[in-house]
């Protein structure tokens, strides 16, 4: 993807502040976001009792949603992200930094390796700060919202209006970021300010590649529905992705089109 064509789409309301961003694509880094991998390895729970609750859970939701998981506007789907059996899982399986009742307050809740992946690119591009933990929430949550933007771009859909849903996310995760304490208005160097976020966009656009790809392998090799299943059981902040970028006016056939699209991070 043209980073010239989608960088001002992907931060319109970042824009609304006057930061500049910088066009080119970059190479790929190992800062992903959070994976579930990392955040599964902090649960109290063994690796053979985690198996064993993982095929318990997956029979129970395949029975209690036999499918199609992929309708309008993905009720169902996010029915079973909602379902008791599904957060009783995520509350075992998980170690929650809070405690969380629906699926969506457990996406805000902190993974607690996030600060590995987070930190380093404070600390490179905001040297000028004292890293905290309201900067890590705020990166994590801007780039958490920012990931379904760039879906956007990559499937061309920013055209059409962008579903409230995302709109909210990303004026809310804005609002949260201590940005004019990571730029001051008066006296900073545009060029720190534009290296950050092309870090930024680099960060966002690996993750988004990642989970991709860990989304289409999922789905081939154990068909659609159940797929998507095994895909909420072991990925459950990829389902979160899906969830918060595939409702209306997108489709699930967008859905389908984006686990298709070859690697567009470079």
């Amino acid at each position: 993807m043209a980073y010239e064509n989608c960088i001002p789409k992907l931060f319109i309301a970042l824009l609304l502040l006057n930061m500049l961003l910088l066009s080119g694509c970059t190479e790929r880094s190992d800062d992903m976001l959070m994976t579930s991998e990392e955040t599964r390895s902090n649960s109290t729970v063994s690796s053979e009792s985690i198996a064993n609750l993982e095929e318990r859970t997956f029979s129970k939701l395949r029975a209690a949603f036999p499918g199609p998981l992929l309708d309008e506007n993905l009720k169902t789907l996010q029915a079973l992200a909602n379902s008791d059996i599904y957060i009783e899982f995520l509350t075992r399986v998980f170690k929650p930094v809070k405690p969380f009742q629906n699926f969506d307050e457990f996406l805000e809740t902190m993974p607690p390796d996030a600060e590995k992946k987070i930190r380093p690119i404070l600390k490179k591009h905001l040297a000028h700060i004292a890293i905290n933990d309201q900067d890590i929430a705020g990166f994590y949550e801007l780039a958490i919202t920012d990931q379904s933007m760039a879906i956007l771009i990559d499937l061309n859909l920013h055209v059409h209006p962008i579903p409230p849903r995302i709109k909210e996310a990303e004026a809310r995760a804005v609002k949260n970021a201590p940005l004019f304490r990571w730029f001051p208005p008066k006296e900073f160097e545009p060029h720190i300010r534009q290296a950050f976020w092309k870090a930024f966009v680099k960060f966002v656009e690996d993750a988004n590649e990642t989970a991709r790809k860990k989304t289409q392998n999922t789905l081939h090799e154990h068909g659609q529905d159940e797929g998507l299943i095994w895909l909420a059981i072991q990925e459950p902040r990829i389902l979160g992705i899906i969830l918060n970028t595939f409702i209306e006016p997108v489709t699930p056939a967008d859905f389908l089109r984006w686990i298709e699209l070859e690697g567009q991070a470079n």
